[in-house]
């Protein structure tokens, strides 16, 4: 499959780029009354240009961008998505303000591929078209379009259309081709209703492949909808790829959906309002921009205010640079690697607005304090593994800390394809430099979190036992609440169980502890042995009618809280078994299971009278004790009796 290829204007107002477009592809992209009775561009415009015979087998889409001042909010929306653009200036007037502008707005959308089309030079005489090539190599100085082909030519008169073909041919293959295993994303420049059709949006397709039957979302509305159709190029397609100019025909309302929106696939992103970046300030602003300042901010087709809290830097001076955190008014979805621009409320030196811009570091993240160094490295970090697939996992995985990520909810994080990031997740999981932990939802936890996490947990247990000396361990849900609160049970069992397999961690039942920790050594530490012993014998000759707690403080006249040291402490070691709110003597309890047994294997079942008159005690232990052998399936109530469990 050919890879759709997009190709966009861009030039000062008059300079002849609707002209140019329709002398190179037979359509008038100017489309509105407005413009028709204006001669002058408004709205974006779209056709395609046949580029076959230059070597480019699909056809190529074209987006016309207004050049007047007060449209440039829609010259970048058409700008993006572009593979290469067509920098038009006339040649009888050279290089303007809207030139400088746009070209800086190519820039900042990190455009690498063009051609200067130099038209009207049906109008400029050979000294007036001289300077107006020294004029545009002047400008383009340090640009990407240093090195571009600038070719004189005249939509009237067809000269130099044939060599800007070719240039733009040139331009055009040397493009790198989009990858149509990516998430959908179709940034909408146009929402509209078609008789016999309903609603319909156009866009460039940036990833992915958009099909008829597709269930797709507008983000951030979040309106869900149904693909009835596809058109390329205005020709009826079962499916468009990333790259080319798409129409799409939705089974929505057309009130529900704006230009600006970006349609996905249902569930593969979020939209978020905290953008971590590199910002690029304009040389021809008037003066500093200083943090929090407030600006217009430009992605994709959409627009909305921001401020702009700079992380490295008090300022930054006209030229300059630094990492920041935008804050925007309105969600958009938008991924790592791209680019964006910022324009102000006043006019700059050169041009009108834009101010700079720059590109997308991190999306979904938390909100930043300036001069963290730890946040400053991190996004550093993230520049340098902007290129590496398993450089980007990693950090991202990192990033999550102990709460771990998803796999679906770290595809909208990274850059990468789906196929990519799995391939850099076989590889990072073999490396053992991240760890899933939940199959079901393919958790994921760094190595670095889960050894914090360890060492957390480990902390817990030994500061428990320290704490409570007498007591063989913590329970599993008390030893969780000692850790932070976004850690996953599963997460916890991993680590509990990761633990105990490497024998740092004893578990027995519901309860944790250390291998090492000996109850008796650290009540014989306490000098608790003499006190239970004294209990342990109280209990033994109470028989089946035991003290409460505080009638065996008042016995041996000891201290309260001693006490019930001794009694935690022998409930634990099995001399006193607890039966409700009552301890019994452990030997009480097995003399009274046998007298039981014996009982019912002759007589085949225990009234209630006659199990009291078996015990010997009143209602408040017989009841207590015939629940307990109910508890332990020795006895099943059947009535107002009790038989022998089978």
């Amino acid at each position: 499959m050919n890879a759709g290829k997009v190709l966009g204007t861009a030039g000062h107002i008059d300079h002849g780029k609707t002209a140019l477009v329709r002398a190179l592809t037979g359509i008038d992209t100017d489309r509105l009354k407005e413009e028709k009775e204006r001669g002058i561009t408004i709205e974006l415009g779209f056709a395609s240009l046949d580029l076959s015979a230059e070597g480019i087998a699909e056809r190529v889409g074209v987006v016309d961008v207004p050049g007047h001042e007060r449209f440039v909010k829609t010259m970048v929306a058409g700008a993006v998505g572009i593979d290469a653009v067509v920098l038009v200036v006339a040649a009888d007037e050279g290089v303007m303000p809207q030139t400088r502008e746009h070209l800086d707005i190519c820039r900042l959308l990190d455009l690498r591929r063009g051609v200067v089309a130099l038209t009207k030079c049906d109008l400029a005489p050979g000294d007036l078209l001289e300077l107006a090539l020294d004029d545009v190599r002047s400008a383009l100085r340090g640009t990407f379009l240093e090195e571009a082909a600038i070719v004189p030519c005249s939509s009237v008169t067809g000269e130099g259309l044939p060599e800007l073909r070719r240039a733009l041919a040139t331009a055009l293959a040397e493009a790198p081709a989009k990858d149509p295993e990516g998430l959908l994303r179709l940034p909408l420049d146009r929402v509209f209703s078609m008789k016999g059709f309903g609603t319909v949006v156009t866009g460039t397709l940036w990833a992915g492949r958009l099909k008829i039957g597709d269930e797709v979302v507008a983000l951030p509305g979040g309106t869900p909808g149904k693909v009835r159709g596809v058109q390329v190029h205005g020709a009826t397609v079962d499916e468009a790829h990333a790259g080319q100019r798409t129409a799409c025909n939705l089974a929505v309302a057309r009130e529900s959906l704006l230009r600006g929106e970006t349609l996905c696939h249902a569930g593969t992103f979020v939209a978020g309002k905290l953008l971590d970046v590199r910002l690029r300030y304009l040389a021809t602003s008037r003066g500093p921009l200083k943090r929090r300042a407030r600006v217009l901010f430009h992605a994709g087709t959409a627009q909305t205010l921001a401020s702009v809290a700079l992380l490295d830097k008090g300022e930054i001076e006209p030229g300059g640079e630094a990492l920041a955190q935008l804050h925007l008014d309105q969600p958009l979805c938008i991924l790592p690697g791209d680019r964006f621009i910022l324009r102000g409320f006043a006019l700059q030196k050169e041009h009108r607005t834009t101010l700079g811009g720059g590109a997308v570091l991190r999306v979904l993240g938390p909100r930043h304090r300036r001069g963290t160094p730890e946040v400053i490295e991190a996004l550093k970090a993230a520049e340098k593994g902007a290129k590496s697939a398993v450089d980007r996992v990693a950090l991202e995985v990192a990033w999550a800390g102990v709460q771990g990520i998803a796999r679906g909810d770290l595809q909208m994080r990274v850059p990468s394809t789906p196929r990519e990031t799995e391939a850099a997740l076989t590889r990072l999981l073999g490396a053992r430099t991240v760890i899933r932990y939940d199959r079901e939802k393919g958790a994921l936890v760094h190595q670095d979190a889960l050894a914090l996490l360890r060492a957390q947990v480990l902390a817990s247990v030994d500061a428990f036992h320290a704490a409570e000396p007498l007591k063989p361990g913590v329970g599993r849900e008390e030893l969780r609440s000692k850790l932070p609160p976004q850690v996953s049970p599963r997460l916890f069992h991993l680590v509990v169980e990761s633990l105990t397999s490497e024998r740092a961690l004893t578990t027995d039942k519901d309860i944790v502890r250390r291998p090492g920790h000996d109850v008796a050594a650290s009540q014989q530490a306490k000098g608790l042995a003499p006190l239970a012993e004294r209990v342990s014998a109280l209990y033994r000759d109470s028989g089946l009618a035991p003290p409460r707690p505080a009638e065996v403080v008042a016995s041996l006249q000891a201290d309260e809280k001693g006490v019930r040291e001794a009694i935690e402490l022998l409930t634990r070691g099995g001399t006193l078994v607890r039966v409700q709110d009552l301890h019994f003597a452990r030997v009480a309890l097995d003399g009274l299971r046998v007298r039981l047994v014996a009982y019912l294997n002759e007589h085949g079942q225990i009234t209630a009278q006659e199990w009291k008159e078996l015990v010997g005690q009143t209602r408040k232990f017989t009841i207590p004790l015939a629940e307990f052998f109910d508890g332990e399936k020795l006895t099943l109530r059947v009535g107002e009796t009790r038989k022998l469990r089978k």
